[in-house]
This record gives C-alpha cells, structure tokens and sequence, in this order.
C-alpha cells in the first residue's frame, strides 16, 4: 500500500492531525539539537559565536516544548475519543 493510497483512505481532519503529528516529531529532535548547539560551540575552535548569544538555546526550547505539548495533547484527545465509541 502506498502513500497515495493511505492518503484517500484517510479523511481530511484525519490526514491534517497525522501531517501535524509528523511535523511535530520531527521538530523533537531539532529542538533538542538547537539545545545543544551552544555547549557544543563552547568546546569546538574556530566556531563563530553568534550575535544573539542564547537565542538558539531558547528557540530550542521554545520548539521542544511546543512539539512535546502538542504530541501529547494530540494522544490525549485521541484516546478519550476512542473512550466515547462503543464496541
């Protein structure tokens, strides 16, 4: 079954929470790697410091914590909507 087949099987909403569940897995680990890129430039030579020091630190964060909210969130309302259908 491919890709395009899966996408007709779903519906709109469907498709569109399954799209946003993606974007925010992926963006898990770039936050993560945003975390670090600061103790990691302290350690490296010849690494230019940036001119917002913290930024990418914070932007980080700030995509780590919005992606972990929203996966949860997501699983959340999922589950309680599969509590509310009988059997």
């Amino acid at each position: 079954m491919g890709p395009a087949v899966v996408a007709a099987a779903m519906s709109a909403p469907e498709l569109r929470r399954t799209v946003r569940r993606g974007v925010a897995v992926l963006l898990v680990p770039l936050g993560l790697l945003l975390v670090q890129v600061e103790l990691l430039a302290d350690h490296l030579h010849g690494v230019v410091d940036s001119p917002l020091p913290g930024l990418s630190w914070l932007v980080g964060v700030v995509l780590l914590a919005v992606a972990t909210l929203y996966l949860v969130a997501s699983g959340l309302r999922q589950l309680r909507a599969a509590a509310d259908t009988p059997f």
